[in-house]
C-alpha cells in the first residue's frame, strides 16, 4: 500500500491520537501538526474548476476533527498548526475557508503570517485560479512589511505573484497593471524572472495591448540577458513599434490640421 493509503486508514480510524489518549498522554502541538500534515499529503490537489475526490473530502473531515480535538484537549493552536490547516484547505480546494483563516491570522499578533504562510496562500490562489485573491494577499503582505514584523519574500513568492499577474482570465487586463509593482519589488531583492516567465509576461502584455508594460519587460530581458523565444520577442517589438507609431501619429494630427486650415484660408 502507498504511504497515502496508510496515513488515510490510520487517521480515519482515529488510531494515532486515540492510542495516545488511552495511554493517558495528551498529543502535543507537534503531533497535531504532523497528523494534519499527514492528511494533507494524502489529499489530491483540487485544480481550477475541479471538485475534491472522495479521499480528499474525507481527509479534510479528519483534519477538522483533529482541529476540534485540539481545542477539546486545551491545546491552543499556534502559528504552525494554523499554517498546516491553511495548506490542508488549499490542497482540498476550500479557498474561502483558507482566506478566512488567513485573515484571522493577520489580525492576531500571536499568529502573524511569515513567508511559509504567505507562500501557501499564493500557491493555493494561483493553482485554484483565484488570481485576484493572490493579489489581495500580496496587498496584505506589503502592509505587514510596513510594520516591525516584515515577512520576507522568497523566489517562490515572486514566481507565484508573476503567475497571478499574467495568467489568462477575464480580469487579465486589470491584473497585469500590478506587473510594474511586482517587478520593482523583485529588482530590489535582486531576483529576476526566468526566460519562461518573461515569455509569459510578454504574451500577457501583447494580449492586453499594454505597450508600455511590454516595453518594460523587453528592457528587463535585455538588461539581465535572458534568452527568450525569438518569435515572442519579435511579436513584442512589433507591438511596441505599432504602439509608438500610433502615438506619434496622434501627436502629429494637430499640426496636420493646422496646415490644412492655412491652406484652405489661402485658397479662399
Amino acid at each position: 500500500p502507498s504511504y497515502s493509503s496508510v496515513i488515510y486508514h490510520h487517521l480515519r480510524a482515529g488510531e494515532l491520537a486515540q492510542e495516545m489518549k488511552v495511554e493517558g498522554e495528551v498529543p502535543s502541538h507537534a503531533v497535531y501538526e504532523m497528523l494534519i500534515r499527514g492528511c494533507t499529503i494524502a489529499m489530491r490537489r483540487v485544480g481550477q474548476g475541479e471538485v475534491p475526490d472522495h479521499l480528499t473530502s474525507n481527509m479534510l473531515k479528519v483534519v477538522m476533527r483533529l482541529w476540534k480535538d485540539m481545542h477539546e484537549m486545551e491545546r491552543r493552536p499556534d502559528y504552525w498548526t494554523y499554517n498546516e490547516l491553511i495548506r490542508a484547505f488549499g490542497k482540498a480546494g476550500a479557498v474561502p475557508q483558507a482566506l478566512e483563516l488567513f485573515e484571522h491570522m493577520c489580525g492576531n499578533v500571536r499568529l502573524l503570517p511569515e513567508e511559509r504562510a504567505f507562500n501557501s496562500m499564493y500557491e493555493m490562489c494561483v493553482l485554484s485560479g483565484n488570481y485576484a485573491a493572490a493579489l489581495q494577499v500580496f496587498d496584505e503582505h506589503e502592509e505587514l512589511r510596513k510594520s516591525l514584523w516584515k515577512p520576507r519574500y522568497t523566489p517562490v513568492s515572486f514566481s507565484l505573484l508573476l503567475a497571478a499577474v499574467a495568467r489568462e482570465g477575464d480580469d487579465l487586463h486589470k491584473r497585469i497593471q500590478q506587473l510594474p509593482r511586482v517587478l520593482a519589488l523583485m529588482d530590489r531583492h535582486a531576483v529576476y524572472p526566468r526566460a519562461e516567465a518573461c515569455e509569459k509576461l510578454l504574451s500577457a502584455c501583447i494580449a492586453t495591448r499594454e505597450i508600455g508594460l511590454a516595453a518594460e519587460v523587453m528592457s528587463l530581458i535585455e538588461r539581465v540577458g535572458q534568452d527568450v523565444d525569438p518569435e515572442i520577442a519579435a511579436r513584442a517589438r512589433r507591438t511596441i513599434g505599432e504602439g509608438e507609431g500610433g502615438a506619434a501619429r496622434s501627436l502629429d494630427e494637430p499640426a496636420v490640421e493646422a496646415k490644412l486650415e492655412r491652406r484652405d484660408s489661402s485658397n479662399s
